[in-house]
């Protein structure tokens, strides 16, 4: 949206300089709007994002479950939270880790409560997708 406010502001002032005779003024507007048109789209692309992968997609009560992924934008040692959805909320499960110089983590779960088990991680402020587990007695 911003862009397209400078890319039209820049016209309208393209056109008014051209009106008046100013072409070198316009060019030179035009230039700068392309520029920060570039550094917006360079800023979008740090976007911060974290996979989740189990190991199991079934499992007995307390038997350890694996879970890896990779991050992007997101930096080294920073903790790597595993939540599990309890009643419709998110909450933190006793299982962190920390991000590798890599961009990946690994931690792993033992849950005794039989029945669908949906896991995500969370880090920096990002979570990823959940992911089942199936936990059998």
């Amino acid at each position: 949206m911003r862009t397209q406010f400078i890319r039209r502001s820049a016209a309208v002032v393209a056109g008014l300089a051209l009106a008046g005779g100013g072409l070198g003024i316009a060019g030179a507007l035009q230039a700068n709007a392309a520029t920060t048109h570039t550094t917006l789209v360079s800023a979008s692309v740090a976007a911060k994002s974290i996979t989740i992968k189990s190991d199991k997609t079934t499992a007995k009560a307390w038997a350890k479950v694996s879970f890896t992924g990779k991050t992007s934008g997101i930096a080294k040692n920073t903790v790597v939270q595993v939540q599990r959805l309890e009643n419709g909320k998110w909450v933190n499960f006793p299982a962190t880790t920390k991000v590798t110089s890599k961009s990946t983590y690994s931690v792993w779960v033992q849950s005794g409560r039989v029945g669908v088990n949906k896991f995500r991680v969370v880090a920096a402020n990002t979570a990823s997708a959940a992911t089942s587990v199936t936990i059998t007695k």
